[in-house]
């Protein structure tokens, strides 16, 4: 819940809205609902890529592994595109709008991120290591990104997670949250013991070995409930993020908000948010199998039958 968010609690008939069709999501401690619109977003118009635009984004992606602050991510991508556009037409504004609005589309995707997260289910927190001995860095994230999907549509796994590279070793990992439901597990867990340069001690990790035949290292760590509603592997996923500027990759189907009609008993209080009216609602109103759990296959198919 938004800390600025006012809260006005409501009492039968007083709730303007019920019994009408709503769009929940979480924000990993309620639910939160706003009445449903068929507003249709506007169309936008994309405009073609220039010379400027290319390098624009290669120094702000720069500007990003660099750990540079707002105001000097600005002048370091102002003082080079001046050296190699002296011409070009208030550059200042350029930048300033091209920053601005690649910080808005930053905040969207953490925030569409962040309510998948919360909405959903997990169970594991896993990192997958580039072998350069069983692939190129490019059939490493294409081969990895085929296998997760085919799991996701045989077995019901749901995934997601963000490229990025050691900061040490310059190696490729992909880490992402994964939900694998009761059964459909492949490949078999065991502990292993390996000493960590980073932390400077031996480390135990869990190694899946269908993916360590297939990929090589890999580390399946466990998440509870609490762990992902006290946001610590969200915000390890948005730090390198952040960090890399890399786009989060998905499995198909995930939620980040559902619809459902909601009488008008399940209302807790009202938020004003971003100029928003929205509701919290009681917790046990959002049933995970009934409204949210990802169908296998299988089940699919056990259901049509």
């Amino acid at each position: 819940m938004n800390a600025t968010a006012v809260l006005q609690p409501y009492y039968g008939n007083d709730c303007p809205f019920r019994d009408k069709l709503y769009r929940i999501y979480s924000d990993g401690s309620h639910y939160i609902a706003r009445a449903a619109t068929h507003a249709k977003a506007p169309k936008r118009t994309k405009r073609e890529k220039t010379e400027i635009d290319d390098i624009f984004a290669f120094l702000y992606a720069d500007g990003l592994k660099c750990d540079m602050t707002d105001k000097e991510l600005r002048e370091f991508i102002l003082t080079n595109l001046e050296d190699c556009f002296p011409a070009f037409p208030d550059l200042e504004k350029y930048v300033n709008e091209n920053i601005d609005r690649m910080n808005r589309n930053a905040w969207q995707r953490e925030k569409r991120f962040r309510r998948k997260a919360y909405l959903n289910r997990w169970n594991y927190f896993v990192t997958f290591t580039y072998n350069g001995k069983k692939h190129t860095e490019e059939t490493f994230r294409k081969k990895l990104r085929k296998c997760l999907s085919n799991l996701h549509t045989r077995r019901g796994w749901n995934f997601m997670g963000v490229w990025e590279r050691g900061e040490e070793t310059d190696r490729l990992h992909f880490h992402c949250i994964l939900y694998v439901p009761a059964g459909e597990m492949v490949g078999k867990i065991t502990p292993k013991k390996e000493y960590s340069k980073r932390l400077g001690k031996v480390k135990e990790t869990f190694s899946n070995d269908f993916f360590e035949r297939k990929f090589g290292r890999n580390d399946f760590e466990e998440l509870n409930i609490m762990e992902m509603k006290n946001g610590s592997a969200v915000a390890y996923i948005l730090k390198y993020l952040r960090k890399t500027g890399e786009r989060i990759v998905y499995s198909r189907g995930i939620p980040t908000e559902i619809s459902k009609v909601l009488p008008e008993h399940v209302f807790v209080a009202e938020i004003e948010d971003d100029y928003v009216v929205k509701y919290v609602i009681f917790d046990n109103v959002i049933k995970w199998e009934r409204d949210i759990k990802p169908l296998t296959q299988r089940r699919r198919k056990r259901l049509a039958a």
